[in-house]
């Protein structure tokens, strides 16, 4: 795994509520944050175009062919991801610690693993063409939720509280990487926000449409039989990963707010880092250097 950048001086400082640990981890996954959505972008562009084609095809040619519109296609795969999130939970967490060992940090192979798994999935069933759907959503789903689960208890949750199960499955509420690269942490916390106060019955149809989406535009892209392998292969790696940086993000967070109590300072300085890691990379590929980072006066926690 590439070693991310040192928290900059001016950034630090402004996390002074932080201990030098936690102020780490926070410009990691503001880091994460940042360039989480690059490689999904990127696949989602190339096949950009097929899939609006064949949405196009599926939506003149859907009474002919019993009713697969996309609006059945995306039932159907919303329906699917709903069957399994109401038990794929224990399934997804069956065989983990409910809690983390710390003398026995979790294993790093283990995202790799999956993303492996669902590539795996992924070209199996874009081989064969829409057919392999009725495989891959469940076993994507499941895949994709026992990785959070993981990231989940390695960031200190207990996979036995309800609070936990709730959490993890937000993740899957955040969508896909849709809308302005600048406002990505702005649909992390509208999405937080949104699905606060859901009943677990809610918050898993919410999370099952916006994930049955994602997963529907990915299976248009592999309609294709054979030539459908490498999309699906390929999509399937991205969406893994994509939600594995979500859940790091995620659950970094809610350990701080557990830790400092300062949910607000924590969101704001938070903003702020993924606003400086953005333009660091811009920065960067331009060749120059970034300009420094202003800062309005905060209520800050000193410890």
């Amino acid at each position: 795994m590439k070693t991310p950048s040192p928290i900059p001086p001016h950034i630090a400082q402004s996390a002074s509520f932080l201990t030098p640990q936690e102020q780490e981890r926070l410009w990691h996954a503001a880091i994460i944050m940042a360039d989480s959505r690059g490689l999904l972008l990127r696949l989602t562009a190339m096949f950009g175009r097929r899939i609006e084609a064949l949405r196009g095809t599926l939506t003149q040619t859907g009474e002919r062919l019993g009713g697969a519109t996309w609006t059945g296609l995306v039932e159907r795969a919303r329906d699917a991801v709903e069957d399994t999130l109401w038990t794929g939970y224990n399934y997804a967490t069956f065989g983990l610690d409910a809690v983390p060992d710390f003398a026995r940090p979790g294993q790093p192979g283990n995202n790799a693993i999956h993303r492996l798994a669902t590539t795996a999935s992924g070209a199996a069933s874009g081989f064969v063409g829409l057919p392999g759907v009725l495989f891959d959503i469940p076993f994507t789903t499941m895949t994709i939720l026992r990785s959070i689960a993981q990231v989940a208890r390695d960031s200190g949750e207990d996979l036995s509280a309800e609070d936990t199960r709730r959490a993890c499955l937000t993740v899957l509420a955040f969508g896909g990487p849709n809308g302005a690269d600048d406002d990505t942490e702005i649909g992390y916390w509208a999405t937080r926000l949104g699905v606060n106060h859901l009943t677990v019955n809610l918050l898993i149809k919410s999370a099952a449409g916006r994930f049955g989406v994602v997963l529907s535009e990915k299976f248009l892209a592999q309609a294709v039989p054979v030539a459908g392998a490498v999309t699906g292969g390929l999509l399937n790696y991205a969406f893994t990963d994509y939600y594995q940086n979500m859940a790091r993000v995620h659950f970094c967070l809610r350990a701080l707010e557990r830790r400092t109590g300062e949910s607000a300072v924590l969101r704001e300085c938070f903003d702020t880092m993924v606003k400086a890691a953005r333009d660091r990379r811009r920065v960067s590929r331009r060749g120059g250097k970034p300009e420094p980072v202003k800062y309005l006066p905060r209520r800050q926690q000193v410890i």
